[in-house]
């Protein structure tokens, strides 16, 4: 986690927190030089499998002309002498860095009684009755895509105006998500599907929480909105290395705390070494993007002249002046150091490709989505979290995508059921597991939904692990 951001409570799965691995480097002192207090403590961590320990991140400074700590790259790491602000940031960096360690090691005692609480209570037949956050929480799924037009790096931002906080939850590309009409693919592939929505609506169906817009831009339109800014500071923690098309190296960012240009800090926040795991590459957009965020102009008219620079490199699904208005409100949360960031907790697939592929660990997850997007959680009518798994059960093309379009619509979590068994369902059936006030009620709100009446709620003893309600869609739905 980037050590400026304000953490969130604590969180009762120790293992999606990793800030225990954070820890100061050997450094060297050098007269002469004036240092500032750090942007980040250290680098994000997530719960991705590892071939090697991240490296630490050094502290980023604050302003250009007060350069700071080197990055944490082999070789003399050199810190100049302070003066008493700078010692007073560096005194609470630390001490931020204790507390995250400790924090760490009291989440470890709960997590033999609580972790195995939530992580049945997720599982079990029941949903979760969620409490209401923030009526004003908005989110927006920012992504990077690379010279094959696949998204290298992705992060959803939530933000809450009222209370000027933010939460950024780090999406890896090779998580694999269930795209309905198309089926699973990685996550980073879905922004090369013909629905420019796709992205935005896989990753609602996964996590559960409601994706307002999206923003994908190219490095080039990345680079051109750095560039309008005026540049953004960040501590490289390693060389970034391009490749020509005879393997030869060049060196296009050296490692160092430093300010970067908008193609040097495009290369920056795409960059993943041979033999990294993807949290790093994960990281570094991190240090960007929140750079980027706190270094925007405070005018929006000032932030929409910057995206404008970016032309067809930077396409939203809000206008200019709507993406504008929730990138200031970003700004404010970046800026008063309240935004919080983190890596979606996932697991590692053995799918024998040579890339990894990942999942979700759904208990994990679960309590990640409820801190940190309280107010942008599905939820139907009811206030409850109600998964409806919907099955195409006459052969039409296109039915369950229409279903879905419904269902989420009115804050229920969609599940992808494609094709029925069979065909020639008359009419279509909303199955709930037996005949309780609350199942009924739910089933009932399904329906209405959907245009079908109560009389397709049924009781059914089909299993329903995955789902709380199961619709087959018969001849009778009218998309």
């Amino acid at each position: 986690m980037s050590g400026r951001h304000r953490r969130p409570e604590p969180d009762p799965l120790p293992d999606v927190d990793l800030a225990q691995r954070l820890g100061p480097g050997p450094v060297v002192r050098a007269e002469g030089v004036t240092s500032g207090h750090g942007r980040h403590s250290g680098p994000l961590a997530g719960t991705f499998p590892e071939s090697q320990p991240t490296p630490a991140r050094p502290a980023r400074p604050a302003a250009p002309a007060r350069p700071g700590t080197a990055a944490a790259a082999p070789g003399q790491t050199v810190v100049a002498r302070r003066d008493r602000a700078a010692q007073r940031a560096a005194r609470r960096q630390a001490a931020r860095r204790r507390n995250l360690m400790v924090l760490g090691v009291v989440a470890g005692v709960l997590v033999l009684g609580l972790g195995a609480f939530l992580l049945l209570r997720s599982a079990g037949g029941e949903s979760d009755q969620v409490t209401t956050g923030p009526a004003d929480q908005q989110t927006l799924l920012v992504q990077v895509t690379g010279g094959d037009g696949v998204a290298a790096s992705s992060a959803l931002v939530g933000v809450t105006p009222s209370e000027d906080t933010a939460a950024a939850l780090l999406v890896p590309s090779r998580l694999l998500v269930d795209v309905a009409g198309t089926g699973n693919v990685p996550f980073g592939e879905t922004v090369t599907l013909p629905e420019p929505s796709a992205p935005a609506q896989a990753l609602t169906d996964l996590l559960g929480v409601r994706v307002d817009d999206s923003w994908v831009l190219t490095t080039q339109g990345l680079a051109a909105v750095v560039d309008a800014i005026g540049g953004v500071q960040a501590a490289v923690d390693v060389d970034v290395v391009a490749k020509d098309a005879k393997g030869n190296e060049t060196v296009v960012v050296r490692a160092g705390s430093q300010q970067l240009d908008g193609a040097a800090a495009a290369a920056y926040a795409t960059y993943l070494a041979d033999g990294e795991p993807e949290q790093a590459r994960l990281a570094r957009f991190d240090d960007v993007l929140t750079a980027l965020l706190a270094e925007l102009p405070g005018n929006q008219g000032d932030v929409e002249a910057a995206l404008q620079k970016a032309g067809d490199g930077s396409q939203s699904t809000a206008d200019v002046s709507g993406l504008a208005a929730r990138l200031g409100e970003m700004r404010t949360a970046a800026t008063k150091e309240s935004l919080v960031s983190d890596v979606l907790p996932v697991t590692e697939i053995d799918s024998g490709a040579a890339l990894p592929s990942y999942g979700i660990d759904s208990g994990q997850v679960a309590a990640k989505m409820r801190s940190f997007f309280p107010g942008a959680l599905q939820k139907d009518a009811g206030g409850e979290v109600v998964r409806v798994l919907v099955e195409n059960g006459v052969g039409t093309p296109g039915l369950v995508e229409k279903a879905r379009t419904k269902l989420v619509a009115d804050g229920f979590r969609f599940v992808n059921g494609g094709n029925a068994s069979s065909f020639g369902a008359e009419p279509s059936a909303v199955l709930i597991p037996d005949g309780t006030e609350k199942n009924v009620r739910r089933g009932q709100r399904v329906a209405a939904t959907l245009g079908l009446p109560d009389s397709s709620v049924t009781t059914s003893d089909r299993g329903q692990t995955v789902a709380d309600v199961i619709v087959i869609l018969g001849a009778d739905f009218a998309p």
